[in-house]
């Protein structure tokens, strides 16, 4: 049995490929209960635009010592979060 995980999920607007990942990890979220946290890189307040602009999507379990960062599959988000 899973318990509740806690992610960062790394994204910004018209990204498709962040639309895509996120679609992956909420279906992730059905085996595994996630609380997802979702960061919008360009908000001018936080500073990740300049770390994650060349990088996102990114998923970040704080509990792991290494980001998860695209291209990545169903299996990979599962396989990160369980490791």
């Amino acid at each position: 049995m899973w318990g509740m995980k806690q992610v960062r999920f790394y994204t910004k607007l018209n990204c498709p490929a962040c639309d895509e990942a996120y679609n992956m990890l909420v279906t992730v979220a059905l085996d595994i209960p996630l609380e997802i946290d979702v960061l919008d890189i360009t908000h001018p307040h936080n500073g990740l635009e300049a770390v994650y602009a060349k990088r996102i999507p990114v998923i970040v379990a704080p509990d792991r010592n290494q980001e998860l960062t695209w291209p990545f599959s169903i299996e990979d988000i599962k396989f990160y979060l369980s490791h």
